[in-house]
């Protein structure tokens, strides 16, 4: 099988999930803090702070099949480290943050057995000290008010809304899981609130930044990728919770061989609103976004000079907390839809992929999902099937990420104790095109296959039973530091479609243990 035969193959697997996840890097923070000093309370009556957060996570995957191969991932119980220390220096006139993400991996146990990952988990390595990303700062910027205008210069995490696109990967999950990554860039932004209502700033903030990706979901400056993007965004929040935002984003990104590029937009729309019902409190929430562009790094049979973008995603929450968010009764009601492509060979590419820290359950896409991209890279990248591997085939590999599915997923919370929270859920996903894995389809003579060589049929992904005990995650005095430690065990339960899962394979079980502290 030639490169330029696999390379036709990839097309629809990686030219429309890859400016999802571009777009999603941009994001424009907007919130303009008010005038105030800053008292020296940091560390020995300084104005420096220090922050925290150190976590282990003791895991206990399944075991399954990836490929007809026979390749399993053959991973036993392993224990994963982060340490993620900051430091801030706070004055009137500036503020100077730095963070880092040090000594991070899989500390100990059993790596997968899968061949040849690009996954960024990296979980076929144990051993921190030689861990490809044992060390990643994640900010170093420094920000600062220029009259009406509030600057920020320097490397920063990128987040916006719900976290769909955007996702810095430092918010706790709604639901279960974990969250790994974050969207990192060099970025120069200017914010400003110009109205004013009574004689007070209204709270609308308008932003415009430039970006230098550092690494996101598809781009690392490390690899020799060179991303840029622009921003213009509008976001309305006041003190009661209402928010209401709109980002409207340009990347230009060329790839390592000087030739492929991507050039695309994207319109992303987010709102947040907390409803007061007596002593209950019902928030309602949703993102979406529109892409619309054009790359050259995949093409179809129909169009050998690239393909034109043109999908979307959409998500929304409703949570009701019973007596407000200190009430010990809460459910939560999510959904999301990722747009698929149903015409692999057209000029159109239409399939959208989330930002891989969104989580959505914890078995059916962090780690089925994950583990059969990874599969499938193994096989296209397999010299036996193909002396140089197709551009772009690494585009295969998305960490789990929801991709061209849609889901609901209701959830229950009951906090019986301050200290004390338990948590259950389910998960129903369907997929928005034809379930098929691309190396195994095109075996088929281009007929939808999964990834045991399984002719599918249908839309289902399955159902996923997940739940979650939480002991501590509430702030405690530790002499004068203030923190915040944490015991989650977490369970996961999936009952996979046979077309998505394969027939042969029964539930998959996934546990969880994390023990945290964060300052």
């Amino acid at each position: 099988m030639s490169a330029a035969t696999l390379s036709l193959l990839l097309a629809t697997a990686t030219s429309s999930p890859a400016l999802a996840q571009d777009a999603a890097a941009a994001e424009a923070k907007v919130e303009v803090k008010a005038e105030e000093s800053v008292s020296e309370g940091g560390i020995a009556g300084t104005p420096v702070y220090t922050t925290g957060d150190i976590r282990y996570v003791g895991a206990l995957p399944p075991d399954y099949t990836v490929n007809p191969d026979g390749v399993t991932v053959g991973q036993d119980f392993v224990l994963h480290q982060r340490l993620r220390p900051g430091l801030e220096l706070r004055t009137d006139a500036f503020e100077l943050r730095t963070q880092a993400d040090v000594l991070t991996g899989q500390l100990v146990g059993d790596p997968w057995d899968i061949p040849r990952t690009e996954d960024e988990r990296h979980r076929e390595q144990v051993g921190v000290l030689d861990a490809d990303d044992t060390f990643t700062l994640r900010k170093g910027n420094v920000s600062g008010r220029l009259g009406p205008v509030q600057m920020v210069a320097g490397l920063v995490t990128s987040h916006w809304g719900l976290g769909m696109v955007a996702n810095d990967g430092e918010h706790d999950p709604v639901g279960f899981g974990t969250s790994d990554f974050g969207d990192r860039v060099v970025r120069v932004r200017f914010t400003t609130a110009p109205l004013k209502q009574g004689g007070e700033m209204y709270p609308l903030f308008i932003s415009v930044a430039g970006d230098r990706v550092v690494e996101d979901d598809l781009a690392r400056w490390s690899d020799g990728q060179e991303a840029y993007q622009g921003i213009l965004s509008a976001l309305y929040a006041d003190r009661s919770g209402r928010k209401l935002g709109v980002y409207g984003v340009y990347r230009n990104q060329l790839e390592v061989d000087d030739v492929r590029k991507t050039e695309a937009g994207v319109v992303d729309v987010y709102g947040n609103l907390p409803v007061v019902l007596g002593e209950d409190v019902l928030t309602l929430a949703f993102e979406g976004a529109v892409i619309r562009g054009f790359t050259s790094r995949g093409n179809s049979y129909n169009s050998f000079e690239g393909l034109k973008v043109r999908s979307a995603g959409l998500v929304g929450q409703a949570h009701y907390e019973v007596g407000g968010p200190d009430g010990t009764l809460g459910a939560m009601l999510r959904g999301g839809w990722a747009s698929g492509d149903g015409d692999p060979d057209d000029e159109y590419s239409r399939d959208f992929t989330f930002d891989r820290d969104y989580d959505v359950g914890m078995v059916m896409f962090d780690e089925l999902g994950g583990a059969i991209d990874a599969g499938a890279y193994s096989q296209l990248t397999d010299p036996q099937y193909s002396y140089l591997p197709p551009d772009g085939v690494e585009l295969v590999v998305n960490e789990g990420a929801v991709r061209r599915a849609a889901y609901v997923q209701p959830i229950v919370e009951v906090k019986p104790k301050p200290w004390l929270g338990l948590k259950a859920g389910a998960l129903l996903a369907w997929q928005t095109g034809p379930i098929s894995q691309p190396f195994e389809t095109f075996q088929n003579g281009g007929v939808p296959a999964n990834h045991l060589a399984e002719p599918t049929s249908g839309y289902s992904l399955g159902t996923e039973l997940d739940w979650a005990v939480s002991l501590g995650d509430t702030e405690t005095e530790l002499g004068s530091l203030k923190a915040t430690p944490e015991l989650l065990l977490q369970g996961g339960h999936l009952m996979g479609s046979d077309s998505y899962a394969g027939s042969s394979t029964g539930t998959l079980n996934l546990f969880l243990a994390s023990a945290r502290l964060r300052w």
